[in-house]
């Protein structure tokens, strides 16, 4: 039997970065559905209708290879439930490795609604119709996290789409969950690229 080696170097590779980042996580002591990936363009969750209790959001200051500082966001939930998650990172193989200059795409899907625990997601961009009640703004100028911070008993995000650098949950739950590696996939979610506060 023949083996298409350009395939199976791109498979290989996007099977080692996924299962790195997955043991690592463990490893901290959480289930973890993506590990920090700061310097290397962060990750993409994509769902239907978020909702969560025990919301707080606070401003935060990151770097990476290619800006020294810039501006993102921190977001914390209690507990919640995702509908129709998708989080997906493409990885670009590098042009030395068979199937260089390819982008490798891979997907964790959940056909089920996911539930969560002690959600913390770093990001730098945020879309879809947000809906909160009782919200609160609190200032306190002496914060190492942020002067600024938005909570809320509860939030909900319909159509959401979230270029996030990091997340962390304590639990979660996985039914009608796959995993999925695509080779040059067709849709390309495009951000804002970020923008550096410092040079």
């Amino acid at each position: 039997m023949a083996i298409d080696t350009r395939k199976f170097a791109i498979t290989m590779v996007a099977a080692l970065v996924f299962q790195t980042g997955v043991v690592g996580a463990i490893m901290t002591g959480g289930a973890a559905v993506a590990v920090p990936t700061a310097g290397v363009g962060g990750f993409t969750v994509t769902f239907d209708k978020l909702e969560g209790q025990g919301f707080t959001q606070y401003a935060s200051m990151e770097n990476s290879s290619e800006c020294p500082a810039y501006p993102s966001a921190v977001a914390k939930i209690d507990k919640g439930s995702i509908h129709n998650m998708k989080l997906y990172k493409d990885i670009k193989v590098p042009k030395e490795m068979p199937g260089g200059g390819n982008t490798v795409r891979v997907l964790i899907a959940a056909d089920k609604p996911v539930k969560f625990t002690g959600l913390t997601q770093k990001f730098t961009y945020l879309e879809g119709n947000l809906q909160m009640k009782n919200q609160q703004i609190s200032s306190d100028p002496g914060s190492m996290k942020s002067a600024l911070s938005l909570s809320a008993p509860s939030i909900v995000i319909k159509d959401g789409k979230i270029h996030a650098q990091s997340q962390f949950l304590r639990s979660i739950t996985l039914k009608g969950t796959h995993v999925q590696t695509k080779v040059n996939p067709d849709n390309d979610t495009k951000f804002p690229a970020n923008q550096c506060a410092a040079s």
